[in-house]
């Protein structure tokens, strides 16, 4: 039972420590949980603005080259310029200077309704158009595309044709747009019909398609980077995009020459975790102090409550003196062991001192605390393992054998016991001398039960005392019992009806409980 009550009383002190362990883990994973949940949402809430500002800046420069290239496409002397006979000297001051040193529209093509290009510029250079045809032919799904816009959207004039609403700024633009790899570069392509801002107006059938191109250079792409707050931001193929970049396609073309915008995408949960860290650190740092402060608390209170209860224990079945069994635990094991029969056989000691009285009027209590240890500590040496030793009363000990149940055995282990507590006792101020006399009984030969043993024990002890003191008797002895006890008054011949202080009424169990 002390063992399964300090086992319990154990593991509650660790089950404390545990749970506040728990709590810090849970407080910490919680915590880390939420960070890493609010950091993810900040990533994702970022990757979308991330992609919007991209699309809207891919939009923004095609719209930016288209109204560009407009001030040529959108223009009535264009069309009068570029209509069945071209007018070179406007294509040289209005188109090679113009849209070069201004907007830096590396390439402009003019494109017949034969699909046949009629102008190619290059930069501020008049080529020959047949080096256009390669551009013509890489950009002819968008060249036909605005053709079908400008037949869809012209409006009749006087038996021709015109545009009213603006080619660029209005709901329904009629430019159509892409990105085009190029000799290994990416451009941005625009096509759009060549049609009138005022007055001129277009014959019935196809018009002249003006077909610019403008390169994404590496300046273009930091500058719009640095202004989106997007690092590395360029505009590639799709093999070519780094691991770990964010992307998203741009452009008209099919998959196999699909061009994406990517970047390296920004991390909030890095300045999230970066800020909140040292914050989540100190407060779990709190919480582990806090919390241990707390179990440490406890475990030493529940420590001491473990002495406390284990010292009450100890003092409701021993004697506080001498560290002996009591007479109350004495009783109630001797009952038990001789019910349960686990001995055939058991003899029982009744010790009481001799001279103790004078040791105590002599040198006072303290000395004969000292003088009772000493005598305790010498009885438990005497019988060691053959059986237990309690104390009874002020100066009166018993000892319940369990082994070496002999006559002679045990005639000599009482010599040795009282040889031993008559030797002197070393004090403070001096030396005490006292004696002892022990009454001896067998159980079941000398009696039946536990009370019984213990009187015929204490009738032998009895007379021991009154044959001269520092001896032992045992019960079967002459003299020990019968016709002697007539002559002895009431009390002493029914020790039961002595001063209960004086009787011995605690019985000796084969083992100390711990």
């Amino acid at each position: 039972m002390a063992r399964w009550m300090k086992m319990r009383e154990s593991n509650i002190a660790v089950g404390i420590y545990l749970i506040c362990a728990a709590v810090v883990i849970a407080f910490s994973v919680s915590n880390a949980h939420v960070l890493m949940r609010a950091g993810g949402i900040a990533d994702e809430v970022r990757a979308v603005d991330e992609r919007d500002l991209v699309r809207n800046e891919v939009t923004r420069q095609i719209e930016i080259l288209a109204r560009d290239q407009s001030q040529i496409s959108h223009w009535d002397e264009a069309v009068r310029a570029l209509a069945s006979r071209i007018d070179w000297e406007f294509v040289r001051e209005e188109m090679a200077d113009w849209l070069w040193d201004d907007f830096g529209i590396q390439t402009t093509i003019v494109v017949g309704p034969d699909d046949v290009p009629r102008v190619m510029v290059f930069e501020d250079d008049i080529l020959a158009v047949e080096e256009a045809q390669r551009h013509v032919d890489l950009g002819f799904d968008l060249i036909a595309a605005a053709r079908e816009v400008y037949m869809a959207k012209r409006l009749p004039r006087g038996g021709r044709f015109t545009i009213l609403a603006h080619p660029v700024r209005s709901p329904a633009p009629i430019y159509v747009s892409d990105f085009r790899l190029i000799d290994g570069d990416v451009n941005m392509i625009v096509a759009q019909a060549i049609v009138p801002d005022d007055e001129e107006t277009l014959p019935d059938g196809l018009p002249n398609v003006l077909l610019t191109l403008k390169p994404l250079t590496q300046p273009m792409m930091e500058a719009a980077g640095e202004k989106l707050g997007l690092g590395n931001f360029t505009v590639t193929p799709g093999d070519r995009v780094p691991d770990g970049a964010a992307s998203m396609r741009v452009g008209r073309a099919g998959d196999a020459d699909a061009l994406y915008a990517s970047w390296t995408p920004s991390r909030p949960s890095a300045v999230i975790w970066e800020q909140a860290l040292p914050v989540l650190a100190g407060v779990v740092a709190l919480a582990i102090l806090a919390l241990g402060a707390v179990a440490l608390l406890y475990g030493r209170a529940l420590h001491r409550m473990q002495k406390s209860e284990a010292r009450n224990r100890f003092l409701a079945h021993h004697d506080a003196l001498t560290g002996l069994p009591n007479r109350l635990y004495f009783d109630r094991l001797l009952e038990d062991i001789l019910s349960r029969g686990e001995q055939d056989s058991c003899a029982v000691l009744c010790i009481d001192l001799d001279r103790f009285k004078a040791v105590n009027d002599t040198y006072g209590h303290s000395a004969g605390d000292a003088v009772l240890r000493t005598v305790a500590s010498r009885i438990l040496a005497a019988v060691k393992g053959r059986g237990i030793a309690a104390r009874v009363g002020g100066d009166e000990f018993i000892v319940l054998l369990h082994e070496g149940l002999g006559r002679d055995a045990v005639r000599l282990l009482c010599d040795g016991i009282v040889e031993s507590i008559c030797a002197e006792i070393e004090i403070e101020g001096g030396h005490a001398s006292v004696g002892a006399s022990i009454g001896v009984a067998w159980w079941p030969e000398d009696a039946r039960t536990a009370k019984s043993v213990i009187r015929s024990a204490d009738e032998a002890l009895y007379r021991a005392k009154e044959d001269g003191r520092g001896r032992a008797y045992l019960a079967d002895d002459e003299g020990a019992g019968g016709p002697d006890l007539e002559s002895r008054g009431p009390e002493q011949r029914d020790p039961e009806r002595r001063d209960p202080d004086e009787r011995i009424a605690a019985r000796v169990a084969p083992q100390t409980p711990r």
